[in-house]
């Protein structure tokens, strides 16, 4: 049976975060500013995901990862559903910058678009992922 377990890294798994972030272009993490998760399938790290403070009322979620043997058996949905939850409810806005084709996937999450503006640092980052980032999928914002 395939048992998919999600869980906070630790310090010391910063390397192995970053390192996959590195391959596929992604923003490496700080661990001191961020709630950081990896996925595991029958104790083999396979995803990992991310939420990012902003200040003290805007956290960003995203830096979803799954490993391409790993994908297409709920890793993501796990991942994000866990980030979701850990989430206090004072905190108002958990913004997300997914790519067009995953829209759908964060809307099952209750992501949809903001009725107000985000964060200029979200506007900043949602400008480059569609510009300089050279990502061939465009992004959009959600919260």
């Amino acid at each position: 049976m395939n048992t998919i377990k999600v869980r906070q890294i630790k310090e010391n798994e910063m390397s192995w975060v970053n390192s996959c972030y590195e391959k596929i272009g992604f923003k490496g993490s700080e661990f001191s500013n961020e709630f950081i998760v990896v996925a595991e399938l029958n104790n083999q790290k396979c995803g990992l995901g991310r939420l990012v403070k902003l200040d003290e009322e805007n956290w960003e979620l995203g830096g979803i990862f799954v490993g391409n043997i790993y994908r297409g058996k709920g890793i993501a949905r796990a991942i994000v559903s866990f980030l979701c939850d850990e989430i206090d409810s004072t905190y108002r806005n958990i913004w997300c910058l997914p790519f067009e084709n995953l829209e759908e996937f964060y809307n099952d999450f209750g992501f949809n678009i903001p009725k107000t503006l985000p964060p200029q640092e979200i506007s900043d980052k949602h400008l480059w992922c569609n510009t300089n980032a050279g990502y061939t999928k465009k992004s959009t914002t959600i919260v």
